[in-house]
């Protein structure tokens, strides 16, 4: 009878790892990086020990202790989780950390799954020194309904929206049942038919893993899309005299086109760093200026004329920009960029800069998740036997309709498929 086992997402908002095993056979849904509930233990200014960064998180608990699974390399030295294990493969729903950050220690022999647009993005980000830790897996890329078997599992790989390309849900079918897992989804972006299409062809399935992460959140406010992003955009450069500085989120290509529309409509170009530009370039975005094109000069001679997107890691290079007394008035518009809140330790000094030059804060973004009411909509319309909500705070406020039961998923613990415990 085929099995689930949860390896992270539980109780936390990431991390997502999910093993189903069949006669020896074994699928693992995502390998992020986990961020523990009490805090990340590696946060800034935290450096990690060369060579040993899979070794000290295993130590700490925060990666899965799954025997054969790893690189023995990147392992302690005779750590029983170098042993071989039984047929084994990695499927990535989408290219964010919390989702792909462990593959580099994969070992060589277990294969690593993603959507071919997904795996264009993480190459791209290696390419320029963006890379994951302890290197790159050695991709397999996946396209949209394509099915891989893993000994009687049976794998296939359905796109959903989010704010990133390749963005993907699987489903997992087995001798005993589906199971569903969604990935991170929204239904408010650019493409929310995907995500209703997963939920239609995961209609019925016997479990459905989701995330979750907006249970957490207190907002009765319906959420905001990308029409509002784009809309505030637009009015921002509208209203601003001054060089706008911007806080986007690169991977997320579906808004940087949109938003290099919106600054050629309203007169503008747009300068990123110069690592985000290389990376723009790679992914097909072969406008994406760079400060090399557009020399400080320029930004002086006409502020107005440009939007530039500061390194938040450089924060004194602020001082260099047309910005604060004497300068026509600039603001900052944050679009879930970088430093991306008052979570993350470069939000604090981040602020201090901007408050420092005069420059005011304008948060204009967009969830890249799901919000609590489509969550509901979508469990209504798949209606699984059984619902598993996970990469959330509160996995309890997730309500299933009759006839569909919430089981809260412990880390480690095992579930059968039809049996008492799914």
């Amino acid at each position: 009878m085929a099995t689930i086992e949860f390896w992270g997402g539980v109780g936390v908002i990431g991390g997502s790892k999910i093993l189903i095993q069949q006669d020896g056979h074994r699928v693992l849904l995502d390998i992020g990086l986990d961020i523990p509930s009490g805090g990340d233990l590696f946060r800034l200014p935290v450096r990690r020990r060369p060579g040993r960064e899979l070794a000290d998180r295993l130590r700490l608990g925060g990666a899965p202790a799954l025997p054969g699974l790893f690189a023995p390399e990147a392992l302690e030295a005779g750590s029983p989780l170098a042993e071989p294990a039984g047929e084994t493969a990695v499927f990535v729903s989408h290219p964010h950390i919390d989702h792909v950050g462990l593959a580099g220690f994969v070992r060589p022999e277990v294969p690593v799954h993603a959507h071919t647009d997904a795996v264009d993005v993480l190459t791209a980000l290696a390419a320029t020194g963006q890379g994951l830790t302890h290197g790159e897996p050695n991709w397999r890329r996946l396209t949209d309904n394509q099915r891989v078997s893993v000994g009687p599992l049976e794998v296939e790989c359905v796109p959903v929206d989010h704010d990133v390309p390749g963005a993907s849900g699987y489903l997992v079918h087995t001798p005993d049942g589906t199971l569903a897992f969604t990935g991170d989804y929204r239904f408010h972006g650019h493409h929310p038919q995907r995500s209703w299409d997963f939920v239609d062809r995961a209609a019925g399935s016997a479990v459905l893993v989701t995330e979750g992460t907006t249970l957490g959140w207190d907002n009765p406010e319906r959420p905001r899309d990308e029409q509002d992003v784009a809309r505030d955009f637009a009015a921002l450069l509208e209203r601003t005299p001054g060089l706008v500085l911007l806080s986007l989120y690169p991977r997320d290509i579906d808004r940087v086109r949109a938003f290099l529309s919106i600054a050629e409509a309203a007169g503008r170009t747009i300068v990123w760093t110069e690592q985000i530009a290389a990376f723009l370039r790679l992914v097909g975005v072969p406008q994406a200026l760079s400060p090399a094109e557009v020399p400080l000069t320029e930004l002086h001679a006409e502020p107005g004329r440009y939007v530039l997107m500061p390194d938040p890691n450089d924060l004194p290079s602020l001082l260099d920009l047309p910005v604060g007394d004497g300068y026509p008035l600039a603001c900052l518009a944050h679009a879930n960029g970088e430093p991306l809140g008052p979570f993350e330790p470069r939000w604090a000094p981040f602020t201090d800069w901007l408050t420092a030059l005069g420059i005011p804060l304008r948060q204009i973004g967009c969830s890249g998740h799901a919000g609590q009411d489509d969550l509901h909509h979508m469990l209504e319309r798949l209606r699984p036997d059984v619902v598993f909500p996970i990469h959330t705070t509160s996995p309890t406020r997730l309500h299933p309709p009759r006839g569909v039961r919430r089981v809260q998923a412990a880390y480690g613990s095992s579930y059968t498929f039809g049996g008492d415990s799914v």
